[in-house]
This record gives structure tokens, sequence and C-alpha cells, in this order.
């Protein structure tokens, strides 16, 4: 999930690489962690007395050319926000402000990533998934992504943006993202390939769902559930909005999706902004009475599909 700071969005790691998670059942099932934190202390020590212009020198000499194979991937996708007049008037200014929240949350990531990542392995061993975790600033480009770096599938967490958006944690998020992936193995579903409105539905809930369950502490701003208050006002009106879901259950338009799980700014008189990661953890745990989630995780669409819709026609009969 990308992010420009200019609107209050959404949620979602780490180079030298520092440390490789097998896992137990299976050897080709790696998660390699890139930390590129020590480079932008490096940096921050160096600029943060410095005028604008100067910081953005510092940038790109002290911390983007260290990973400069990294930053040419996420150039396209980050463009916006890695304009020099955008970053001189919103990231570096605003970095003062985060400074002391990025530095709580990475204090001690290293033990709490080899914690977090070996409780995701032991829930589900029949991961498959062998790619990279990058942990760095993004310059305000998001909090979370998915994409190819370097030519290896890769999950991308910005602590800057995280730190920006109130989050303390990282790793709601990453395991969240960690889900979609080992989802994928059993699930066909791809975001925006025009899949049925249902299965966003089903692979957003199922990874919301995931990540509660192995964070059951975690705040709804670290599970990225947000807009905060979108979480009591879908159980709320659960009955109405799975109705309401029914009647898109198969549909690949773009509004609908918008709708239900990317406009945050949504002001629908009956839909809340990103209602649909919520009414999915519902679906789950309605389904959870009789299922695990890993026995639900490796349910094809064919198999997901019948139990996902009379599961919203229980909830859509809530009074």
């Amino acid at each position: 999930m990308s992010l420009r700071l200019s609107i209050a969005a959404a949620i979602l790691l780490i180079g030298p690489s520092f440390a490789v998670w097998p896992a137990p059942s299976s050897p080709a099932a790696t998660f390699t962690m890139h930390d590129f934190t020590p480079d932008f202390w490096r940096f921050w020590e160096a600029a943060q007395n410095q005028p604008v212009e100067q910081q953005a020198q510092l940038w790109q000499q002290l911390y983007v050319a260290r990973h400069q194979a990294v930053f040419n991937d996420l150039a396209t996708a980050c463009k916006g926000q890695w304009d020099a007049a955008w970053s001189r008037s919103r990231f570096l200014v605003d970095l003062p402000r985060v400074v002391p929240a990025i530095r709580a949350m990475v204090a001690g990531l290293p033990r709490q990533l080899e914690e977090a990542n070996s409780r995701f392995l032991k829930s589900f061993p029949d991961m498959r998934w062998s790619g990279d975790i990058y942990i760095m600033a993004s310059g305000y480009c998001f909090n979370g992504r998915a994409q190819m770096i370097q030519g290896r599938s890769a999950l991308l967490f910005g602590v800057d943006a995280t730190a920006a958006l109130g989050q303390k944690d990282l790793i709601p998020g990453m395991q969240h993202e960690l889900f979609h992936r080992y989802h994928h193995q059993f699930f066909d579903f791809e975001a925006s390939s025009g899949y049925p409105l249902w299965t966003v539905l089903w692979a957003e809930g199922m990874a919301s769902y995931a990540a509660e369950l192995l964070n059951p502490s975690a705040s709804d701003l670290d599970l990225s559930r947000v807009p905060l208050g979108m979480v009591r006002q879908v159980d709320d009106r659960r009955g109405q909005l799975a109705a309401d879901f029914l009647h898109r259950f198969e549909s690949t338009a773009e509004k609908d999706a918008t709708l239900y799980f990317n406009d945050i700014n949504s002001k629908d008189a009956l839909v809340p902004a990103r209602a649909g990661y919520e009414l999915g953890v519902l679906v789950i745990r309605d389904l959870s009475k009789q299922y695990s989630l890993r026995t639900m995780a490796h349910w094809s669409q064919a198999e997901a599909k019948p139990r996902v819709h009379a599961a919203l026609q229980m909830i859509s009969a809530t009074p």
C-alpha cells in the first residue's frame, strides 16, 4: 500500500542483509532481511542541522547512493514523492517531527523480527515464499508495498511513513503482507487484475485476521484498520453492509473496489471508508467456528466462494 502524506492515509524493512529465516518444514522458504536504517541515521546525523538544500544532497549521497539499485526499482512507483520540490517541502522539513518516533520503532527491531518470523513460520510451516524484506526510510513514498526488487519478490516497509502515520509497530503490517504471500500459494488472486470483488474481501480479510491472530495486543492503527473508527462503524452496521456487498459480490468494477477497499476518504452514506477489510474479518471469524485459519488459507476459489457467500448471507441476517 503506497502512501502520499499530503493525504493522511493507509498503513503497512532492513540493507546490510542481517538474517535469513528458513521455514521449519520447507527449506525453500527463506526471508532475507535488509536493514537500511543504519545508513538513514548516518544521513540524519550529518543533515539534521543543515539547510534543506544541503539535506537533499546528503540524502542522495549518504543514503540513496548506498542502495541505488533498490531506489532505481522504486523510481516509477515513487515518482511523485521523490520529486525534488515535493521532497524538500514535505518530507525533509517534516523529518525532525518523526525522527523520535522512528528511533522508538526500530529500537530492538532485529529481535522483534526474529521472534515474529519464527511465530509466523510456526503457524504456517508450509510457507514457500522466498524473497527479500526491506526496512528503510522511503522518503514518504510508502509505509508498506510489495514489488519485484532486483529481480526478486520483495516486501518493503517505510519506517518514516509508518512513523508519520502514528504507527508504533511494524510487525503486524509485515505479517499481513507475509500472509498474502502464503495465501497466494493456494488462492488465485491479484488485486489489480479484474478479479471479482469477493476475492478481494477474502484475501484482505484473511490477511487482516492472520495479523490480528499473530499480534493479539496490536492496536487498530498498527493493524492498518484505518481510518480509526472504521471497525466499530462496520460492526455496528454489519447486516446492512453484508447485504450490500452481496449485491456487488461478482463485480469487477473499479468503483466497487474503491468504495470498499481503496478510498480512505470515502463519504458514502452506508459504506465506511475501507469497510471491506473489517467485513472480510467478520466473514473469517464466522467461518473460523468450523475451520482453522490454515485450512481456510488452503481453499481454492471454487472452495472458498460458496462459503464466503454463505457467511455474508448469515451476517446480512444480523439485526
